[in-house]
């Protein structure tokens, strides 16, 4: 009985996954934006492959092949994702732009996105730790809750 409602549960998650993937999600303003990496380990924190395989056929009984194709590239992205390490993302210099001034991204930023990252269980690739970052820029993210879990990840 335990395995049936499990894969009940995961076939529910991989529906609201395939329906965000087509809608977005919808951010405080109003606007639609791109559901990505973040918003699936929300959902659920297993590999989006694993979920994919698992629901798949179920998916296409339910969902266009149009739609279920959407999921499929969604994770076929994800699986060519980077996995990164702290120490990596420590020694490299980055600068992005902020109101047109191209300013470097700090230490704290990068330990505050790295705890961000772990404390909520997400893996730390080049797509996680981009879009996170982005989020801290764009004021969705706030560091500071971070800082105490990323000074033991990050010495």
């Amino acid at each position: 009985m335990k395995n049936v409602n499990n894969s009940n549960w995961r076939l529910e998650r991989a529906k609201k996954i395939v329906e965000l993937i087509h809608t977005g999600i919808e951010n405080e303003d109003g606007d639609i934006r791109k559901f990505n990496i973040l918003d699936y380990y929300m959902i659920i924190n297993i590999s989006p492959k694993a979920l994919y395989e698992g629901t798949v056929a179920d998916l296409r009984a339910e969902y266009s092949e149009s739609e279920v194709n959407k999921f499929r590239s969604f994770v076929l992205k994800s699986m060519s994702d980077n996995k990164l390490t702290v120490k990596a993302i420590m020694e490299v210099k980055h600068s992005v732009k902020v109101n047109d001034e191209l300013r470097e991204i700090t230490d704290f930023e990068k330990k505050g996105v790295i705890g961000y990252l772990k404390s909520n269980k997400l893996p730390l690739t080049s797509d996680t730790y981009a879009i996170a970052l982005k989020s801290y820029l764009d004021g969705e993210l706030i560091l500071e809750n971070n800082l105490e879990k990323s000074k033991t990840l990050v010495k």
